[in-house]
C-alpha cells in the first residue's frame, strides 16, 4: 500500500503505509535532556543548543567537548566525547624511561580531534539520571586520559553436562 503526497512546488514522494494491524513503533517517553543531562564540574561548561530538550553539549578550556544526544523515539541517549587539539606536553630534561612512560601515557589517550562514543539503552534503564551520570562520569571522561579498548565479552555459557568454565570470585559460594 503506497501514498503520494503532493506539496506545491515540490515532486510527488511515495511513501509506503503501515498496515493496520502493524504494532505501534516503540516509543520511549524520555524527560528533556536540560532537565537529565549530568551537571559537570568545572572548568566544564555547558553551551546553550538550539534544541536543549535534546542535545547537550560542554566544553572545555582545553578544547575537549562532551556531548549528549536523544536518539529518535527515545529508545536511546547517544553521548560522545572529543578530544582538544593539544596532547600533553612531554616531560623536558627526562630520563629515557620517563619518556617512554610519557610517550606510552600519550598514547594510551583519545588522540587530538578524535571521538569516542557511548550509547545509553533507555529501554533498560531502572534510573535514567543516575545511568546517564555514571557514563559521562565513568566512561567518557576518562577516555581524556585513558582510552577504553572495548567492552569484555561475557563468558560462553556452560554446556550441558560440563561444568562451569569461569573460575569462581572470592567470596562466592560453590
Amino acid at each position: 500500500m503506497t501514498d503520494t503526497f503532493d506539496r506545491p512546488g515540490t515532486t510527488p514522494v511515495l511513501r509506503r503505509r503501515r498496515p493496520a494491524f502493524a504494532a505501534p513503533r516503540d516509543e520511549i517517553d524520555v524527560p528533556p535532556l536540560d532537565q537529565i543531562a549530568p551537571p559537570l564540574d568545572p572548568p566544564w561548561l555547558k553551551e546553550d543548543t538550539d534544541t536543549p530538550d535534546r542535545k547537550a553539549l560542554y566544553r572545555h578550556p582545553d578544547g575537549h567537548s562532551l556531548g549528549l544526544r536523544i536518539q529518535s523515539r527515545g529508545l536511546a541517549i547517544q553521548t560522545w566525547i572529543t578530544a582538544g587539539p593539544d596532547l600533553p606536553p612531554m616531560p623536558d630534561g627526562a630520563t629515557a624511561a620517563e619518556q617512554a612512560e610519557a610517550q606510552a601515557a600519550r598514547d594510551a589517550r583519545v588522540q587530538p580531534g578524535r571521538t569516542w562514543h557511548a550509547v545509553l539503552n533507555t529501554r533498560t534503564s531502572k534510573a535514567l539520571v543516575t545511568d546517564l551520570s555514571a557514563l559521562v562520569r565513568d566512561q567518557l571522561l576518562p577516555a581524556l586520559t585513558n582510552k577504553p579498548r572495548g567492552i569484555p565479552a561475557p563468558p560462553p555459557p556452560a554446556r550441558i553436562g560440563q561444568s562451569d568454565p569461569t573460575p569462581p570470585t572470592e567470596g562466592a559460594q560453590t
